[in-house]
């Protein structure tokens, strides 16, 4: 998360992709200290991570008008979030590792993304990593009724610099993919089913990438 009560933004990047380059296009105004995770945190109150609705719980903890701040939060196209998703945890997760050592296959992806939710428990447990929770969220069910500006993560340098214009900043984002290269895996992961349940249980984050074409979403 980064935070400037200067100029009043905050900005909550996908709860699946950590964003160097947006930390350095956007040190030069950041004034507000944010703790690496929720267990490091201490007397920081603010910690990367947090879903919308936790930083405005802990601005108002803090005294400090969220409600008057530019809130931008980074959403990913649901198809290739879930497909990302599914990849992360089969690298990390150590009954899926183990099953690997004892000749088993991952789980099927199309079984798996059934067993997963928009909301609540995500692709995860409460006590499990947040990223493989709220990785799996919609962004509807992320963003709540607590952010003013949609940034696609595929085309962010686009998006994050028409939001920033509008506060009066113009930062240098740059260091990262073209968002040229923008490829769905719906070939890779997706058969007809699982195409069907991501396009009725994600409709509304599909429908900031309606014409794929580059813009900047506004929530009202």
């Amino acid at each position: 998360m980064f935070v400037s009560h200067s100029c009043r933004f905050v900005v909550f990047p996908d709860p699946l992709g950590a964003c160097p380059w947006m930390a350095r296009a956007l040190q030069p105004w950041l004034d507000q200290p944010v703790a690496a995770d929720q267990h490091s945190s201490g007397a920081i109150t603010l910690f990367d991570g947090m879903t919308p609705a936790e930083a405005e719980l802990a601005f108002d903890i803090m005294g400090m008008p969220f409600r008057n701040y530019v809130r931008i939060a980074i959403v990913r196209n649901p198809y290739l979030k879930m497909s990302q998703l599914y990849d992360r945890i089969a690298d990390t997760d150590r009954v899926w590792q183990l099953r690997r050592r004892l000749g088993a296959s991952d789980p099927d992806f199309a079984r798996w993304l059934r067993s997963t939710r928009a909301d609540h428990v995500g692709a995860g447990h409460r006590t499990g990593p947040r990223w493989r929770r709220f990785g799996a969220w919609s962004a509807k069910e992320w963003c709540g009724d607590h952010i003013t500006h949609i940034a696609r993560a595929e085309f962010a340098k686009h998006d994050l610099t028409q939001a920033f214009k509008a506060i009066g900043i113009c930062p240098a984002f740059g260091g990262r993919a073209s968002d040229a290269n923008y490829v769905l895996p719906v070939g890779r992961h997706y058969d007809s089913a699982s195409t069907d349940l991501i396009r009725k249980r994600y409709d509304w984050d599909l429908s900031f990438y309606e014409g794929a074409g580059p813009h900047l979403r506004l929530v009202a």
